[in-house]
């Protein structure tokens, strides 16, 4: 052991040891190629020379090495220098003493050692004849990265192993590996490999992609489980790529392992979430549609009646009222609609429709819809058509005017006593499809940029007082952006409190050639208000059928149409129908859907294969479901068209003139 009084006694013949640097003949290259501090001693340890990093390393100057020529003195001014709190004293005598003390030639010792900065020292002494060699490298960065390195494996459930080829040996280093397994398991792990650990279910797989790795020299990853100590079975992701020598030899694998349980579970936890979220959310669709079917067969009772009233027995004292009840009953059926819209373009199940119509005539008659609102409110309601539009597009016209009678609809709410303008035109820029554009423009209350950030969001209105005041759900301009974009154009709005507003629909289209001109069967309408029994026309021959389950729905189409036809037959379900076609001439069906004993689709089918001369008889769908993807069923498998319910006059009319082929105009007798 170091004495704690050191004897600083220096030799008689006192020969100041040597600054080594690297033009040295001997130790130049050596420290030319690396940062090694380095000392040599003689056999009493006496100091013969030193480099400058010897003194740096350990944090002494130059001065302290030319003065203090034994290796006792040093390591004791090592010690107490800058009265040091990291170095171990007892250590360092230890190394110095003993370790010395005890070294053969030839052999190496070595320790580790922190200086009071921080700065970490890895020591070796070599015996080589009757000198001693010490240098001295510091490891400081290598001991951060390994100690981040053990961290990092550790927090993230990993490890890492390294297959030498040349040994077929496994080094693995994992913590958390260690910590799982059993002292026995750890110890196969090193020896066998980590097969010896593999699952039994999994062991085949994984030996046949490691022998591959090692037959192919290629990287890989898989996925396989290992059994603990503790009845545990682990899921590991293994991240294997291999390292080669200069000549192509695979020398090594180089192994990172993951444990992924946890993301395996979490993984699955979120599939049951995701699967029990869609099952949810079908319940709700479902729900929403049944609830949509529900409402629209008593709404057919009571708009249908009341339209029939309307045209047959006009009152100037009670058509008022009427229309308040097809107004009433309208708004419900919009707030079903909107909310099962904004369900099915969520779910990705709203489709389009796209079939060539023009969207001159759309506009005009979304107008003639907002015309007697717009005069309720003493709004001046105003449109323009540019000559360029065309006179026919493909496009979903449905979906196209269901955004551009929100975008009315809304000017009309926010617009009390004021201006709304409705222009239709046509823009080209010098890339891209020529664009459909549609503005509706107010001087209503406007919004501010906030609110306009927001108008386009589900639920959403301006403020909160918005629903007190104007109603609605809050769905329309969702929805309207939601179907545009479906189509492929975009909306937009600019606006100014206090100022009004303008709402911009834009959508690509393409100019179809042939144009097939669309008439408009209000003109019956008109004349029917006009006269209580109307004059003779093409329709006063037709023979209708109608087969409905619902004695609500037949009373409505026999309000609406029996003074119109010659003759209105009734069917409870799609057999009574059949029955009915067997023995009596009929020009049109209106076929309920959802029936009894034999529903609308099946009596459709059954009428089409029969090979009576009734097979070819004209059928009209009349459906309590409004979505696409029923009315498109109904052409598809053999009808004619497809209305929705709640219907009017105008509606059966039109759907007459187009299975029909005949004009809309009236056409009185001769």
């Amino acid at each position: 052991m170091i004495e704690e009084t050191t004897q600083n006694t220096k030799k008689e013949s006192f020969i100041p040891p040597r600054l080594l640097d690297k033009t040295d003949p001997v130790f130049g290259q050596i420290m030319e190629m690396s940062e090694l501090a380095l000392a040599i001693f003689d056999q009493d340890l006496n100091l013969e020379c030193y480099n400058e990093n010897a003194a740096k390393f350990f944090e002494l100057n130059l001065k302290d090495f030319n003065e203090n020529y034994t290796l006792d003195i040093i390591a004791e001014k090592i010690v107490t220098n800058k009265k040091s709190r990291n170095i171990d004293l007892e250590t360092m005598k230890q190394f110095i003493s003993h370790s010395f003390g005890k070294i053969n030639n030839g052999s190496v010792n070595e320790t580790k050692m922190t200086m009071p900065s921080g700065r970490q020292l890895l020591i070796k002494r070599r015996r080589a004849g009757n000198q001693n060699i010490i240098t001295a490298q510091d490891i400081t960065q290598a001991q951060i990265h390994k100690n981040t390195l053990s961290i990092a494996l550790e927090s993230g459930r990993a490890g890492y192993f390294n297959y030498i080829c040349e040994t077929s040996e496994f080094q693995i280093n994992s913590k958390y590996l260690k910590n799982k397994l059993t002292e026995n398991q750890m110890n196969l792990a090193k020896t066998k490999g980590v097969f010896a650990i593999t699952h039994p279910s999994d062991k085949e797989a994984a030996i046949d992609t490691w022998e591959n790795g090692l037959k192919t020299g290629k990287a890989y990853e898989t996925v396989s489980r290992i059994m603990t100590g503790r009845g545990e079975n682990l899921w590991m992701r293994w991240h294997c790529r291999p390292q080669h020598a200069e000549n192509g030899k695979l020398v090594s694998f180089n192994c990172f392992f993951e444990d992924i349980s946890n993301e395996l579970e979490t993984r699955e936890a979120l599939r049951q979430s995701k699967e029990l979220a869609e099952k949810s959310l079908k319940v709700k669709n479902d729900f929403l549609s049944r609830l949509a079917h529900e409402i629209r067969t008593p709404m057919n009772g009571v708009i249908g009646i009341a339209d029939a009233l309307i045209h047959h027995h006009a009152d100037a004292s009670i058509t008022p009222k009427l229309e308040l009840i097809q107004s009433s009953a309208d708004k419900i059926l919009r707030i079903v609609d909107e909310t099962l819209d904004h369900t099915k373009l969520h779910a990705d199940k709203l489709t389009l429709d796209s079939k060539l119509a023009s969207p001159v005539q759309s506009v005009e008659d979304v107008i003639n819809l907002w015309e007697h609102k717009a005069l309720q409110n003493n709004i001046k309601l105003s449109f323009s058509i540019d000559p360029s539009v065309p006179e026919e597009i493909t496009f979903d016209k449905y979906r196209y005017e269901q955004c551009i009678n929100n975008l009315i609809s809304n000017a009309i709410k926010f617009t009390p006593n004021g201006a709304i303008k409705v222009m239709l035109t046509t823009a080209k820029k010098e890339q891209g499809p020529k664009r459909l554009l549609f503005a509706v423009q107010d001087n209503g209350i406007g919004m501010t940029a906030d609110q306009q950030k927001n108008i386009f969001e589900a639920y959403t209105q301006g403020d909160k007082s918005i629903a007190g005041r104007f109603g609605g759900t809050g769905l329309g301009m969702s929805i309207t952006k939601e179907i545009i974009e479906l189509m492929g154009g975009t909306v937009s709005v600019r606006s100014e409190l206090g100022k009004g507003s303008v709402f911009m629909l834009s959508l690509p289209y393409k100019i179809n050639a042939e144009f097939a001109t669309k008439e408009n069967s209000e003109q019956l309408v008109d004349q029917i208000l006009e006269n209580a029994k109307p004059k003779p026309t093409k329709y006063s021959n037709l023979r209708i059928l109608v087969a409905d389950d619902n004695s609500t729905n037949h009373m409505v189409v026999m309000s609406l149409i029996e003074s119109l036809v010659a003759e209105v037959h009734l069917a409870s379900d799609g057999q009574q129908a059949i029955d009915i076609l067997k023995t009596t001439d009929i020009d049109i069906v209106l076929m309920d859907i959802h029936m009894p004993v034999m529903d609308g689709i099946e009596a459709t089918l059954s009428i089409r294969s029969s090979e009576e001369a009734w097979s070819d008889v004209l059928i009209i769908a009349l459906t309590a479901d409004p979505q696409y993807q029923q009315k498109r069923l109904c052409k598809n498998i053999g009808m004619d068209d497809a209305l929705a319910k709640p219907v009017k006059l105008s509606d059966i009319l039109a759907a007459f003139d187009n299975v029909l082929k005949i004009d809309r105009a009236i056409e009185t007798a001769a």
